[in-house]
């Protein structure tokens, strides 16, 4: 007798914020107590997808600040029939600082963040010093933060922000990526020759 598969509906992956109770947690969410993980900004989806589907063990939450990108990304992804994944719309500093318990992730995945390339608009930027050391907080003990970027200026500039918190250690980006399949803009910046700067550290404690 052939087993059923249960696919999910769209709508099922999206949270609404206002109608759960706060702040967000694996087993709320995913029905289970399991490694919780978190993308800023997925876009279209490929990259949680694929990251969803190659790790059935975790639960991954995206955030999206783009309705229709968010929308698509959930069709896609019930359409796999990717059950791991729940996708929030709000912005990345909201959910960080509203919505998340300090120690609670076991990795975040921050890859091509605008990078307001223009003098005026680089306090848009979310890599500042203030949404670091959130993320450190909300990251737990020896959980990875990996990054990545086109833009060489900006990737200098969250190397240094990244590394003036104590609590961020580097590690090296071929072992933290080795198995990370690559993003949308990923494979079009490689198609066109552009460099990617890959990045990666550590939680650990600052004592």
């Amino acid at each position: 007798m052939s087993q059923v598969l249960t696919v999910p509906r769209p709508e099922s992956l999206v949270v609404a914020l206002d109608e759960v109770p706060l702040p967000l947690t694996a087993e709320a969410l995913f029905g289970r107590r399991c490694p919780f993980e978190l993308e800023l900004g997925v876009g279209k989806g490929r990259f949680a997808i694929a990251w969803a589907q190659a790790h059935p063990e975790i639960g991954l939450l995206g955030v999206e600040r783009a309705r229709k990108y968010l929308e698509l990304a959930a069709l896609r992804a019930a359409r796999a029939g990717v059950s791991n994944l729940r996708l929030v719309h709000t912005t990345a500093e909201d959910l960080l600082f509203r919505c998340l318990r300090e120690g609670s992730l076991a990795a975040v995945h921050v890859y091509f963040p605008d990078p307001w390339p223009k003098k005026r608009h680089h306090k848009r930027r979310f890599f500042r010093p203030e949404n670091v050391s959130r993320l450190a907080e909300v990251m737990e003990e020896g959980a990875l933060l990996r990054v990545k970027t086109d833009h060489p200026e900006y990737a200098q500039v969250i190397r240094e922000v990244v590394g003036a918190d104590r609590r961020f250690v580097p590690v090296s980006a071929p072992e933290a990526f080795a198995e990370v399949p690559p993003t949308h803009f990923e494979i079009k910046y490689q198609g066109q020759g552009r460099p990617v700067h890959l990045m990666a550290w550590r939680r650990v404690s600052q004592f």
